[in-house]
């Protein structure tokens, strides 16, 4: 066994890390904080543990859960939960973070458990749902919003680490997060604390404060207020220049040049231009630049630019107020209600709107109710200044080529706010212990965006025969009118309603030799309303953006039993099922069986398995869709006719406009879809030889089948025969002796259809392992070392044809929240020294390497990944071998505080210590546009050393 365990070791940790923990990691370990200790004459008292609605006394149950105290969100030096998630080593490949600046869920973030997307990852707060946030992850995936949840009203968070269906329903297929509040509070205390990275911007400033009254047990009711603001800095990315990842010139190494404004081959020698030049319609060719540019400066690559406002990281601000009252009542019982607002902001940045050269703008016309359509109905607009506008000097009208930097960056402000109002009933009938819970939450999520260019507009703006609207070193002559003719600003809203009635009872049915035989009976309602519709300029396809809608409801009915049963003092054995009905006629049973089995007091093994799945939400199947760029298409019916070697727009027998047609893709709901569904297994053991040492290792599995995809993702489907066409149009058609106008018996396709379907699989395995050690150093203080590590052994996802993909390891699936990558390895090594008042942390955070490949979408070799980048290729043809895999990143983190007196405490914090800069990643696509790092798994490489103080006080 050991030397089996030293060779995991050797591969999954870096050496460093070996070092530091040394015979620590040999043994496997327990879940830090997880065991109930207790000295002589201590209370024993019941607690809910997530996952079970069953109170016990022994925390440690068949199931994994790690558990972050409030201490230890501290320690982490970081001031939002968001961060604190971000690096849990079960968090893996969809995870979502508000520094993607091209999501659909713009200005949010999320957790995706076990790398399986934000929508398998449930989290709950105290234990009950969360309305999602408004807009749905990659237009589909809903999920909560974790960048919301306020930091120090938490008493802790609770991950379970496996399925849970069966207590909780739809989407607790990876796991869970529960968020739990403090409780009650008396007394006041204020905090503050502010940081600055050391490379420039990204300063935060985040101040807190609760106050609270009575006493629960004396007085029998307590209160409590707790009011939090953050704010944190943008951080430009031009404030990382000669940082290796925001570097754009590759040609020293054999690649491209990447830099804005500069010709190559990618661009075809028609780049953008800040400046503007003209090209000739009948040509082809450049006819002209406007001032500041000429033919020699725009030949030497002297004519790029930088667009100034993209970020790496985004400007945002939290302000949250939570309003807690606890009464007791007669007898027993108690009523618990909670009121609170979550409010968050984040401006969401991209590249200069642009007038789009020879290629033109359109744009697709799509709302609720109505069919898409390309716009302008003609084809692109080809955007043309008159023969007369400023700097023209041809005699004839020219293309317009120009990216707006007059207007400024293309930004998206976001503004996301949370209403939820809880109340708790509880106390005992007979022998049932009761509790009756009520919930209403609703997320609204504003947008307003800024630079997006109407095109109808703009080329009426330029064809003004007395004011024309000016580009380039002119543009300060246009009035303020001018330019928001030009690019009206885009607002929208969306709202996300969740509204739950709940009732829950357990008691003790028997006993058994290892403790009373309990049962828990549970039954739940719950309202779900979606309505997310696109800002008019993009559902109207007047400007090119996000036009994606959903709007639906959902109404579930569920009903649920638990047994937890001590056979035997050493031998725990648990059950339970949940029965979920929809008004959509899906429904689901969920069941799920473990074991606790302890043979030696030092040694416990443990296991689940459970059955879960994720019910179609209304993105998918409601009243739904968006549009997006399919393919180049050579249309069938209208260009039959091919030869080798030969273009087919030049063959009779054809319509030559359709012979290479740029197919729009339409995303549809699908109201037939059935859940996915889930098996996941478990198998742990813990090894706990003293009450200071701890080791446990626990193995996963998960496979969830009948996974919803889009349809355009389905190599079996017939795309052909699904084509949407218009009526027949008048059009040229090449014969034997020249080209007529004609029309066509049928019409020109309109876009390709892609309903959500039920065509796919994906299975994970990996092992969790975790340790706590805490040394008594006598007069020298406590020193506790922790370690949590996740290896993935499989992450395999099957094709609707039977193709079966290994992806740990690799960049896929990379089709999902921001192309994150899917490492193998992730480790967290946390070192607490206490000593009286001071307490003084170290944290290390690894994540392993991983391959830019993902043979998912056809990039079998680093070739292929880098040479067909989603964020255009650094390198095409050979790429050097050192970046056909992203290297480890590891960070180092520090945290000290030390308590002047009863009142004062003060602390200190260095993230990334070391100022290590993030590794290479040629493929990702979710950083800052430009730029080349992945903003999921390294953003805290791409901010840099942050250093943050502050003080609380209580009174």
């Amino acid at each position: 066994m050991n030397s089996l365990i030293k060779k995991i070791k050797a591969k999954t940790l870096p050496q460093a890390l070996s070092l530091a923990l040394g015979s620590v990691v040999l043994l496997p370990l327990a879940l830090p904080h997880a065991h109930a200790q207790q000295t002589d004459g201590e209370q024993v008292q019941r607690v809910e543990i997530t996952g079970s609605n069953i109170r016990r006394t022994d925390k440690e149950t068949p199931s994994p859960v790690q558990v972050l105290t409030q201490q230890d969100l501290k320690a982490s030096g970081y001031t939002a939960v968001a961060d604190v998630l971000r690096n849990i080593t079960a968090n893996g490949a969809g995870t979502l973070g508000q520094s993607f600046n091209g999501a659909f869920a713009s200005g949010a973030s999320g957790v995706a458990l076990r790398g399986l997307t934000v929508g398998a990852t449930l989290v709950l707060i105290d234990g009950h749902r969360m309305a999602p946030y408004a807009l749905s992850d990659d237009g589909q995936r809903s999920f909560v919003d974790i960048s919301q949840i306020p930091f120090d009203a938490i008493e802790r968070i609770e991950i379970l680490k496996d399925g849970a269906s069966s207590i909780y329903g739809s989407d607790a297929v990876a796991g869970v997060v529960n968020v739990i509040l403090k409780k009650s509070y008396v007394g006041a205390e204020i905090s503050a604390e502010t940081g600055t990275t050391t490379r420039g911007g990204g300063n935060t400033s985040h101040v807190s404060g609760i106050y609270g009254v009575g006493d629960l047990q004396k007085d029998g009711h307590n209160a409590y207020l707790s009011v939090e603001y953050r704010s944190q800095d943008k951080i430009l990315l031009s404030q990382r220049q000669g940082m290796a990842f925001a570097n754009t010139d590759w040609t020293g190494q054999g690649g491209n040049n990447l830099t804005l404004g500069v010709p190559n081959n990618l661009n075809a020698g028609f780049p953008g231009s800040t400046t503007g030049y003209l090209i000739d319609p009948n040509t082809g060719n450049i006819s002209g630049f406007l001032p500041g540019c000429n033919a020699t400066m725009f030949a030497a690559g002297q004519c790029g630019y930088k667009s100034a406002g993209l970020e790496v990281q985004p400007s945002t601000q939290n302000i949250n107020v939570i309003g807690s009252f606890t009464q007791k009542l007669a007898g027993d019982w108690q009523f618990k209600g909670k009121a609170s607002l979550f409010d968050s902001r984040a401006d969401q940045v991209n590249n200069y709107s642009t007038t789009g050269g020879t290629s033109g703008l359109s744009s697709v016309a799509y709302r609720p109710g109505g069919l898409p359509f390309a716009t302008p109905v003609g084809g692109p607009l080809i955007v043309t200044v008159p023969a007369n506008y400023p700097g023209n000097t041809t005699g004839s009208p020219q293309i317009l080529q120009y990216n707006f930097a007059n207007l400024g960056n293309s930004t998206t402000l976001v503004q996301s706010q949370t209403y939820r109002l809880v109340g708790d009933l509880s106390g005992s009938i007979g022998e049932w212990d009761v509790t009756a819970s009520a919930g209403y939450t609703e997320n609204i999520v504003k947008q307003r965006v800024s630079g997006a260019v109407n095109y109808l507009n703009l080329q009426a703006a330029l064809n003004n025969p007395t004011t024309p609207y000016l580009v380039g070193q002119a543009a300060g002559g246009n009035s303020a009118a001018a330019n928001a003719f030009v690019a009206p600003t885009a607002a929208s809203k969306a709202t996300d309603k969740l509204e739950f009635v709940s009732l829950r009872g357990s008691r003790e049915l028997m006993q058994l030799p290892g403790g009373p035989l309990s049962i828990g009976l549970g039954t739940e309602f719950t309202h779900r309303e979606l309505d997310a519709r696109a800002a008019d300029g993009f559902a109207n396809g007047e400007q090119t953006g996000n036009n994606a809608f959903a709007i639906g409801n959902q109404n579930v009915s569920a009903a649920y039993v638990e047994l937890v049963a001590p056979v035997l003092k050493n031998l725990e054995l648990d059950a339970a099922a949940r029965y979920d009905k929809y008004s959509n006629s899906a429904k689901a049973t969920s069941p799920k069986v473990g074991f606790k089995y302890t043979p030696l007091e030092q040694l416990t093994f443990r296991g689940t398995y459970a059955e879960g799945f994720r019910a179609p939400n209304p993105a998918e199947s409601g009243n739904a869709g968006q549009s997006f760029y399919y393919t180049t298409y050579r249309d069938k019916l209208l260009c039959p006719n091919t030869s080798p070697g030969v273009d087919p727009a030049t063959l009779p027998g054809n319509y030559p406009q359709q012979c290479a047609v740029g197919l729009l893709g339409v995303q549809e709901p699908n109201s037939k879809l059935k859940p996915e569904t889930s098996k996941s297994y478990t198998l742990g053991i813990i090894f706990e030889p003293t009450k200071q040492f701890n080791v446990s290792a626990d193995f996963y599995d998960i496979r969830i089948d009948n996974q919803i995809i889009s349809s355009s993702g389905d190599p079996n489907y017939n795309v052909v025969d699904n084509l949407v066409r218009s009526s027949p149009t008048i059009q040229p058609f090449n014969t034997a002796t020249g080209t007529v106008n004609q029309v066509p018996a049928t019409g020109n396709i309109l876009y390709a259809p892609f309903p959500y379907e039920n065509a796919q699989f994906t299975r994970t395995r990996g092992v969790d392992l975790d340790a706590r050690w805490t040394l008594n150093l006598n007069s020298y203080g406590k020193l506790t070392l922790e370690l949590n590590e996740t290896h993935l052994f499989k992450y395999q996802q099957g094709a609707a044809d039977g193709t079966v993909y290994e992806l740990a390891g690799t960049h896929g699936p990379s089709g999902v929240s921001g192309d994150t990558g899917n490492p193998r390895d992730r480790a967290q090594f946390v070192a607490t020294w206490d000593k009286g008042p001071l307490t003084v942390a170290g944290t290390v955070n690894w994540i392993s390497s991983f391959s830019v490949t993902d043979p998912t979408v056809g990039s079998n070799t680093c070739e292929d990944a880098i040479n067909n980048s989603f964020s255009g290729p650094a390198f095409s043809g050979a790429v050097p071998p050192q970046y056909c895999r992203i290297s480890s990143f590891t960070t180092l983190d520090l945290y000290g505080s030390y308590k002047l007196d009863k009142h004062w405490t003060l602390h200190a914090s260095v993230q990334n210590l070391l100022n290590k800069e993030p590794p290479l990643d040629f493929q990702t696509y979710g950083g800052a546009g430009n730029s080349f790092y992945d903003a999921a798994m390294h953003q805290d490489g791409a901010v840099g050393r942050f250093i943050n103080i502050g003080a609380s006080y209580k009174f």
